[in-house]
């Protein structure tokens, strides 16, 4: 394994091919819609704190909260869950939602105008759907960390959700109260992981630190239309950086850090985490290639199921 960080200087480069459609979150003087899913668990103030804080970057929250009553086995009839919901009713939802307007009002000291909705259904499923219906652009949400069993035998609603989102998912950890101003980019100079980096500094600045990781195996695989790894083998490792910063740190008042890693992309990924302590890991959500998807494993999912720092989850542009 080999690391080297280093704070990269900017210089006068040919710029790469422009990433079209890169998302407008959290560029000054642009609004966007949230959805803030709130669960009955810890993470829930620190999830509130951070939307809260968003209002500053153009946010337009509003909030769901999914109760799931059973999980339907296969054939369940649909009676039986519009019956689940009859019984409920909409004294249940109402009451719910009160008390989620009053853990947000305790939450940041004062009353908020969001729009509360309170759902019955699986929770993933109904988070995803409304956020589709509302045009969210953004979903926020409380994430866990979890226990080497937990992460072995399955999924919970932060990952199901990652998984199955058409917008990025800001996952938030009980230590993130604010805005990050440490942000840990995985970057593979792609272009699903350029937007990752430009909407991580759109995030930081201004004044915040962005630090761009990448992990590579010792034989690097270039595989057609992996236009990242085309870079790195057409330039070189220090070449992509730069580009990179470039083209992040443009108008912005940022400090840029790179670190190169060898090795398995989730372990080092995590290991270079544990070093640079950010608040904040931004890592694009895309389709890997056969053989690519089968050497690395899902980096993203290996994070995410760590549970040990928030994330910001951006999946391809287009997605829904």
């Amino acid at each position: 394994m080999t690391t080297e960080t280093v704070e990269t200087p900017v210089a006068e480069l040919k710029a790469l091919p422009v990433v079209h459609e890169v998302r407008h979150l959290f560029r000054p003087g642009t609004s966007f819609k949230l959805l803030l899913a709130i669960e009955n668990d810890d993470n829930a103030r620190a999830a509130i704190r951070v939307t809260d804080a968003l209002i500053a970057r153009g946010a337009v929250p509003r909030v769901i909260h999914a109760t799931e009553l059973m999980t339907p086995v296969a054939g369940t009839p649909d009676s039986m869950m519009f019956f689940a919901e009859a019984v409920l009713g909409e004294e249940f939802h109402e009451g719910l939602a009160r008390s989620l307007r009053k853990l947000i009002s305790s939450t940041i000291g004062r009353a908020q105008p969001w729009p509360v909705q309170s759902v019955t259904g699986e929770p993933s499923f109904c988070i995803t759907q409304e956020a589709q219906a509302q045009n969210s652009e953004l979903l926020v949400m409380g994430i866990h960390r979890h226990g080497a069993f937990e992460q072995a035998i399955g999924e919970n609603t932060a990952t199901r959700v990652m998984a199955k989102a058409a917008v990025p998912v800001l996952g938030v950890r009980p230590a993130l109260s604010g805005l990050p101003r440490r942000i840990m980019v995985a970057t593979d100079f792609g272009n699903a992981s350029r937007e990752a980096a430009h909407l991580a500094a759109n995030l930081a600045d201004p004044g915040g630190s962005v630090i761009l990781v990448h992990a590579s195996l010792p034989t690097p695989i270039v595989e057609e239309g992996d236009e990242g790894a085309a870079l790195i083998q057409r330039e070189g490792i220090e070449h992509a950086f730069l580009h990179l910063t470039n083209e992040i740190s443009e108008g912005k008042s940022i400090q840029v850090e790179t670190v190169c890693r060898t090795g398995d992309a989730g372990a080092q990924l995590m290991a270079a985490a544990a070093l640079v302590s950010p608040d904040l890991i931004a890592i694009a959500s895309q389709r890997h290639h056969l053989i690519t998807r089968l050497i690395l494993g899902s980096v993203t999912r290996k994070l995410v199921r760590e549970g040990s720092w928030s994330m910001l989850i951006t999946p391809p542009v287009g997605s829904y």
